[in-house]
């Protein structure tokens, strides 16, 4: 794989499909609902921040987020293809999200699969949630 920084990065829906995200989701695996494409692809219309990481044509890393853009944002998914994960794409997205999302609280839910994760990028455990300033 090429380095995460030279992947390019979109912060539109350019090239985000229900089927290429639902196919990331469950390879990741991100435990999201996945089987109802019209209402997933609205769920990213209606974010606040989409953000994804191409390797040429194929999706390799994906962030959807909410914020008010004033006290909390909220990162709803984080996911990011099997064969390149502890390659540093999923902490490009998150530092691209803290830095757009600079000045807010950044929350997530997370399940056990991916805490080490997250907890070497400074987030720090609360009831039901990680939080990290942004």
């Amino acid at each position: 794989m090429t380095d995460p920084g030279d992947l390019d990065l979109r912060d539109t829906l350019d090239g985000l499909t229900a089927g290429r995200i639902a196919t990331l989701y469950r390879r990741a695996p991100l435990l999201r609902k996945t089987d109802n494409p019209e209402a997933l692809l609205e769920s990213f219309r209606q974010s606040s921040l989409v953000l994804s990481l191409w390797e040429r044509d194929r999706l390799v890393g994906l962030a959807r987020v909410l914020t008010d853009g004033v006290q909390t944002s909220y990162l709803c998914d984080l996911a990011v293809e099997p064969d390149v994960q502890g390659a540093g794409v999923g902490k490009r997205l998150i530092d691209e999200i803290l830095r757009r999302c600079k000045g807010t609280e950044l929350i997530l839910r997370d399940s056990n699969l991916s805490t080490g994760f997250y907890e070497r990028l400074g987030f720090e455990p609360v009831e039901n949630a990680w939080v990290r300033s942004a």
